[in-house]
């Protein structure tokens, strides 16, 4: 009555790199607002669901990375402030936060994709009842990717969907790789990859893919890497490699095929309609450059605007930085946030042309001031702890030597005693003004010295 279960058919689980900046991108195309969206059913986009993360986790994901670089760049500031590295502080107070990761072709994060072969999902099984559940390998492979994600990559897994409106059902993941390492001494956060060993070997991840999918009926894809190794040392010519090829490019490509196929039918008509056809055919193609071409300079001048906007949000923070560093401006927290003040010494040209600077972008001015206020607050406090402590180091000594100020008094004869104590009675009340205890020693200490006279 139902169809019987295929064999060998392979699961899929592929790795894709993506970069901070792909996410925006990447949640437009899974609200289905941008991005290819030839292969994709409309009517059965509202089945798509969620399967790990909430609405609104690019955002986080990218304010958690921002938060990141602010972090290093502080904790580094308080490095080379405890190390008295000035030249330095002030170079990289001016140069900024750095992204935190390591700049590679794949970017520090990677998108995951685990699916199986359209035929395997559309065959039909029955429920505990006997009935047909047309959804039941769907739920399976569901709950066993989901497990598998959670499993292998743990909290670094920040979103997980299942798209039911394309040709096959599929699971798109993102792994954001958090990792905290120590550099030069200094603890700093980075987005590292590696860190999970199914994505240093790929290998290794479709032998635990295919072993986590096994109570399906599913297999290990292909061991290509295998055979290569074993034919390379046979001596022979190893398999060719399998090129996975986008949906946006396949579709390009049969779209491609069936318009050749249909000209060269066309091409066996009459010759009338043969001329028919050639100049439909070059009419839609002038019509398509010419909305290429509109796009492409859309495009242009959409990447001209950006890179004004970039190069101004820069220009903002850098000026920020070295009027901190030069002495012209000072952050000032309150509960309205962060503002930036002029220093009351700061020369007036200097500060008139650094806030030109900064007046061009006021995004660039907010970054700065959540960037600086940081690192300026924990400078600040460990300058406040060194003056507190010395202070309390040169009250120690004078109280020292106002001991050994009495100790002599008690040789001296009557009348220069007398007049030791008027002397150190004046001494003392000045003591006591600089250390915040008043204006006049106390009665009993009063007392105490005119005994000893």
């Amino acid at each position: 009555m139902f169809d019987q279960p295929s064999s060998d058919c392979p699961v899929v689980c592929r790795f894709s790199g993506m970069s901070p900046s792909d996410l925006g991108g990447f949640e437009k195309h899974r609200t289905r607002n941008a991005g290819d969206l030839g292969h994709v059913d409309p009517s059965r986009s509202h089945l798509n669901r969620h399967l790990i993360g909430k609405a609104g986790w690019a955002g986080r994901t990218i304010a958690m990375i921002e938060d990141m670089k602010a972090d290093n760049f502080a904790d580094e500031l308080e490095t080379l402030t405890k190390r008295r590295r000035k030249s330095q502080l002030k170079a990289r107070m001016v140069e900024g936060p750095r992204d935190p990761w390591r700049a590679t072709r794949h970017g520090p994060l990677r998108e995951v994709i685990l699916t199986a072969n359209r035929s395997w999902f559309d065959e039909m099984e029955a429920d505990e009842d006997g009935f047909v559940d047309f959804y039941k390998r769907e739920r399976g492979f569901e709950a066993l990717a989901k497990a598998w994600l959670l499993d292998n990559f743990g909290d670094d897994v920040v979103h997980a969907r299942a798209d039911l409106d394309e040709t096959t059902y599929h699971i798109h993941a993102v792994i954001v790789p958090k990792v905290q390492v120590d550099l030069n001494g200094t603890k700093r956060w980075m987005l590292q990859p590696s860190k999970h060993p199914l994505i240093k070997d790929y290998e290794a991840a479709q032998d635990s893919v295919g072993e986590h999918f096994a109570p399906l009926g599913l297999v290990r894809g292909e061991r290509r890497a295998e055979a290569v190794r074993v034919a390379r040392q046979a001596g022979e010519e190893p398999p060719s490699y399998r090129q996975h090829v986008r949906t946006v490019d396949w579709r390009k490509a049969e779209d491609t095929r069936i318009v050749e196929t249909k000209k060269a039918l066309e091409q066996r008509e009459t010759a009338l309609t043969e001329r028919e056809a050639d100049l439909a055919a070059k009419q839609d193609d002038v019509g398509r450059r010419e909305g290429i071409s509109t796009e492409r300079e859309k495009a242009a001048e959409d990447r001209s605007r950006a890179a004004v906007e970039k190069e101004q949000e820069a220009e903002a923070v850098l000026a920020v930085g070295q009027g901190i560093a030069a002495g012209a401006f000072d952050i000032e927290d309150g509960g309205g946030g962060s503002t930036l003040v002029d220093a009351p010494t700061a020369n007036p040209k200097l500060v008139a042309k650094l806030r030109a600077r900064i007046s061009q972008s006021p995004l660039g001015r907010r970054r700065a001031l959540h960037v600086f206020s940081k690192a300026l607050a924990r400078v600040r406090k460990q300058a406040h702890d060194e003056a507190a402590a010395q202070v309390a180091r040169d009250t120690n000594e004078i109280k020292r030597a106002d001991e050994t100020i009495v100790e002599i008094a008690a040789t001296l004869p009557r009348a220069e005693r007398h007049r030791l104590a008027e002397i150190r009675r004046s001494l003392t009340a000045r003591i006591m003004v600089l250390s915040g205890r008043g204006d006049t020693p106390k009665n009993g200490q009063k007392a105490a010295e005119e005994r000893r006279e």
